[in-house]
């Protein structure tokens, strides 16, 4: 399954946050970047949810439970 997800990124396009509505990433810009003198964009990108994705987000969550 493919699915859309938004990305915020600054100037020097390091990605900041990720959100699956782009209205979503909008109100994280008005409420979090909107201070900043910077600019902050909102990017579509399209991420593949797979059987490997999957088990990757559950390792990672295996992890996270074990700290």
């Amino acid at each position: 399954m493919i699915r859309t997800i938004y990305i915020i990124t600054n100037e020097d396009k390091i990605i900041l946050s990720a959100f699956t509505t782009l209205q979503a990433a909008k109100n994280e810009i008005e409420l979090n970047y909107s201070e900043f003198p910077e600019n902050f964009n909102i990017e579509p990108c399209a991420l593949n949810i797979d059987a490997r994705f999957i088990n990757e987000i559950k390792k990672e969550k295996e992890i996270e439970n074990e700290n």
